[in-house]
């Protein structure tokens, strides 16, 4: 028989610490989002010292282990003079490692339409940025949101990591809720089906937002077509 009294017990300390994930996850995803944004600018139209750059940043986030940056966000930041709290060096490590595969899952996404795209607007007289805007992204979004949405849980479960550093996030508030009942299954268990439940949102809200761009491509080639 389960015994829910662990739970409910430390139920305000297991709330606050999934708060705190649901925090770092949106800020580490914004900061990643918009890292990998400017990395995929650069990689398709920076001069080529700077693409260089990009390159060797999604390499070397690619081959190493998120916990391995996430140490060394947070031990060895400050021995270079940037003195960072656990919360900081957690989301600095997190939003860099993420990053890079969302630069990857942009370019990706962008690889797949046709140059011809480009070179038709560019006969049009389009401005390459209204190009962009216009011509190129409604295509590429469709195929940008699964990937997206990958990393997006990824990363939700990745914020557990940070436990490692003492940030009060939901596993860490889970051990110390263990530490005091000495109920490893129930609490675990709990953790476990919170975690499944917030992927499972994330996978739902990315399946709506991936069949309203492929409604929306439809209906704008009916457009283009009449």
């Amino acid at each position: 028989m389960i015994d829910l009294s662990p739970i409910v017990d430390h139920g305000p300390e297991l709330a606050a610490g999934f708060r705190l994930t649901v925090w770092l996850s949106a800020a580490a995803g914004v900061l990643a989002f918009l890292i990998g944004a400017g990395v995929t600018a650069v990689r398709l139209a920076g001069p080529s010292p700077a693409r260089r750059l990009a390159r060797a940043y999604v390499d070397i986030m690619r081959g190493m282990p998120s916990l391995v940056l996430i140490l060394a966000c947070f031990y060895l930041l400050p021995a270079t003079g940037l003195r960072l709290d656990a919360i900081q060096s957690g989301l600095a490590a997190l939003a860099l490692y993420y990053g890079a595969y969302v630069s990857e899952a942009m370019r990706g996404a962008l690889a797949t339409i046709p140059t011809g795209q480009w070179e038709a607007g560019t006969t049009c007289g389009l401005h390459p940025v209204k190009i962009l805007r216009r011509i190129i992204l409604p295509q590429a979004v469709g195929p940008m949101i699964p990937p997206l949405a990958g990393l997006g849980i990824g990363l939700f479960k990745e914020t557990a990591l940070l436990s490692t550093i003492s940030v009060h996030e939901f596993v860490f508030a889970g051990k110390e809720a263990i530490s005091d009942s000495y109920a490893p299954f129930e609490i675990y268990a709990f953790v476990a089906l919170c975690y499944w439940a917030a992927s499972a949102v994330i996978a739902f809200g990315a399946g709506r937002l991936e069949r309203r761009s492929i409604r929306y491509r439809s209906s704008r080639q009916v457009e283009l077509r009449a």
